[in-house]
C-alpha cells in the first residue's frame, strides 16, 4: 500500500487543509516511508515548518502504531495544516490510549516516545475510533 493522497489540492477537515494521507503496512518500513512523504509535502507545500520535529515526532506516533497493531494490519497517517501549527495524526487498530510515562521502565531501551511528543509538541492527545485509535500532535509553525 502506498500514498493515498498527497496531491498540492487541498482536502478540508474540521481539523484544517489535509497535506498529505497515507496508509502503510504495519511494519517497521512505515516509518521511514511516513517520514520521506512527509519531508516532500512539506517542502513543497509548508517551507518554513520545523521539518526535524515534525519528523521525529511522526517517527514517534508510526513507530508507536506500529508496535500496538496486529500482524498483517495498517496504519494510517494525516498531516494537517492548521492555523499556527502542523497536525500529525496517526490511527492504529489497538484500542487502548496511550498515557504518558505509563508504566515506565527507566532501563528499558524503548518507552519514551510519547515523553518526546509530550516534550516537543504544542499539545498532543488520543482518541477511540471504530477499529482502534487516533493519536495526534500539533507543531507551532513559523509565522
Amino acid at each position: 500500500m502506498g500514498e493515498i493522497a498527497s496531491s498540492p489540492r487541498s482536502e478540508e477537515s474540521p481539523a484544517g487543509p489535509l497535506l498529505l494521507s497515507l496508509r502503510l503496512p504495519a511494519t517497521v518500513e512505515a516509518v521511514p516511508r511516513a517520514r520521506h512523504a512527509l519531508r516532500r509535502v512539506l517542502a513543497e507545500r509548508v517551507p518554513r515548518a520545523p521539518v526535524d520535529t515534525l519528523e521525529l515526532l511522526l517517527s514517534e506516533l508510526v513507530t508507536n502504531a506500529v508496535q500496538h497493531s496486529e500482524r498483517g494490519r495498517t496504519v494510517a497517517v494525516a498531516v494537517l495544516r492548521r492555523e499556527t501549527s502542523i497536525r500529525l495524526a496517526v490511527v492504529d487498530n489497538d484500542g487502548a490510549l496511550p498515557l504518558p510515562g505509563g508504566g515506565l521502565d527507566l532501563l528499558a531501551e524503548h518507552g519514551r516516545g510519547l515523553l518526546l511528543v509530550d516534550a516537543m509538541a504544542e499539545e498532543w492527545g488520543s482518541y477511540p475510533v471504530p477499529d482502534g485509535k487516533v493519536v495526534w500532535c500539533d507543531v507551532k509553525t513559523v509565522a
